[in-house]
Parts: structure tokens; C-alpha cells; sequence
């Protein structure tokens, strides 16, 4: 499974992403794990923070965009592992 992680917005507003195909990595099943604590919905959106990030996940096909005040629990685990193991993509 594809999944990829772009983070934008912030101070200087700019734009970073991480990609990763599960189906190559040693342990496909931790992150068949991860992805099944997933939440079915992204969190509700709160008041705005200013300059705060806006993280976008994709896993397959489904697209979610949190605000990054809002990213924690099962989506930052996530987001934390696809950074750390991941490759940077561009735009």
C-alpha cells in the first residue's frame, strides 16, 4: 500500500511530503496494524490556529487533512513513522 504525507501551511508556509510503499519494507504488517487504528474520519475541524501546519494523508485511496494542532493519537503515529522511514518527495 502507497501511503503519502504532505505537510504545508506553517510560518513560512512551505510545503514538504514523504512517501512510502508498505508492500517493500521488512514488517508490512506493523503497518497494516497502523493503518487499521486509523480513525474512520479525520477529527473535527476546530477554530484555526495561526500559522499552524496542515498535514494531508493519503493511504490508498483515501485522502484526510488535519490540522496539525489536531494531529495526534493513531494519524501522528503515522505521520511520525512515514516521516522517519519514508522517502522526501517534492511537491
Amino acid at each position: 500500500m502507497q501511503i503519502v504525507v504532505r505537510r504545508s501551511g506553517g510560518f513560512a508556509g512551505l510545503s514538504r511530503g514523504w512517501r512510502i510503499d508498505t508492500d517493500s519494507c521488512d514488517d508490512p504488517d506493523a503497518w497494516d496494524d497502523l493503518v487499521g487504528a486509523l480513525p474512520r474520519e479525520a477529527p473535527a475541524r476546530r477554530q484555526a490556529v495561526p500559522d499552524d501546519f496542515t498535514w494531508t494523508v493519503s493511504v490508498a485511496r483515501t485522502t484526510v487533512t488535519i490540522p496539525g494542532s489536531q494531529l495526534d493519537g493513531a494519524w501522528a503515529a503515522l505521520v511520525a513513522r512515514v516521516r522517519d522511514e519514508g522517502e522526501p518527495i517534492s511537491r
